[in-house]
């Protein structure tokens, strides 16, 4: 039986079933957990952090592709109808032990806040539940992204974008990256700078789900999202326990007042004081990025993180995710002319991949 409420509904649900989800891929990852912990040393920890400018650059160029084919497919948007619309929903969990609880995100309303901040008690509730993923590609390089623990049966799941787990390169279940782990609540040591302190644990990716429009395809506009379970470290019993989970809201549409938006940048648009070691927020409206295109139906919210922010949650000030880091908008010299920072749409793709985490737990 099912933990999470999760629910799929049409326009019409009362008249006929629901209709069956996007077809999602499943991956492991069988690297031996203390190896995977092992091989984050600092050095490699620091390469991360200084890849993720050129990883966004690259990121950025390709989501600029795909919103020139929608543009470009404006006439087909305008008399296309979605063949399904599925939601699915569940609330924020609180850990286990709820000491230290901040109340940063309970107020009824937020500022606009396009110029991030750095977030006031970052190692206190809801904070922690957003965190630093760290993975190696193909080429053994390593990078960095960030991600949130998210409500879901068996309560060891991250929810991150899809770029930070898999390259979209067509290889299907064979593509995920290795070596992939999470550190909730990551911070830099404060007894040896330039190391990192895991206050919460160290959680190793276990299996991985994302849609096969991100997989194959490589769907910035749909599918650049993905979650993954880990697994507990010693002394630990499981992710959601130890710093609470962020419920989600998929499939309710692209605008939303209020978001609060968090990750852990290592540049941000104008800034110079970014680390990719402190957890950032940015607050205000999200809006669909292409109101006109029902085909391109993104998360555009003006926050200045950047590379390293990929894969970090926007969630409504009840703690429900919408949205995930995704892209930027950059020149042709690589350098970024905005503060738009977009999500992928959180609707049928997002409930798939939720669906199917559900399901294997």
């Amino acid at each position: 039986m099912a933990l999470i409420p999760a629910t799929l509904t049409t326009a019409s649900a009362d008249e006929k079933p629901a209709p069956a989800g996007p077809d999602v891929t499943i991956g492991k990852q069988t690297t031996d957990p203390q190896k995977v912990r092992d091989f984050w040393t600092p050095e490699r920890v620091a390469r991360a952090l200084a890849n993720e400018k050129k990883d966004q650059a690259g990121v950025a160029r390709d989501a600029a592709l795909a919103k020139a084919a929608a543009e470009a497919n404006e006439e087909k948007a305008k008399s296309s109808a979605s063949a399904s619309h599925l939601t699915a929903e569940a609330p924020r969990i609180l850990p286990a032990k709820k000491s230290g609880v901040s109340t940063m995100a309970a107020a009824a309303d937020v500022p606009e806040m396009p110029v991030a901040q750095e977030v006031p008690f970052p190692q206190n509730a809801p904070a922690i539940v957003v965190g630093k993923i760290l993975y190696i590609d193909d080429a053994g390089e390593e990078h960095g992204c960030s991600g949130a623990s998210i409500a879901a049966d068996g309560k060891n799941t991250v929810w991150t974008a899809g770029h930070c787990v898999h390259p979209g390169d067509g290889r299907g279940s064979d593509g995920f990256y290795d070596l992939v782990l999470f550190i909730p609540g990551y911070k830099e040591s404060l007894d040896t700078p330039g190391e990192y302190d895991a206050p919460w644990g160290e959680w190793v990716a276990q299996s991985f789900v994302a849609p096969e429009a991100w997989t194959q395809d490589k769907d910035y506009n749909e599918a650049d999202l993905a979650a993954f379970t880990v697994r507990a470290p010693s002394g630990y019993t499981n992710l959601t326990d130890t710093v609470g989970a962020l419920g989600y809201k998929f499939g309710y549409g692209s605008d939303w007042p209020d978001i609060i938006d968090s990750g852990f940048p290592g540049e941000g648009y104008n800034r110079t004081d970014m680390d990719g070691y402190t957890q950032f927020y940015c607050t205000g409206d999200v809006v669909d990025a292409m109101n006109w295109n029902p085909l391109d139906n993104r998360l555009e919210m003006n926050c200045d993180m950047g590379a390293g922010a990929s894969g970090g949650p926007m969630a409504t000030t009840e703690g429900e995710i919408v949205g995930a880091n995704s892209h930027v908008d950059i020149d042709d010299q690589d350098q970024r002319i905005n503060d738009h920072l977009y999500s992928s749409d959180h609707g049928d793709q997002a409930v798939a991949v939720i669906n199917a985490i559900n399901d294997a737990n």
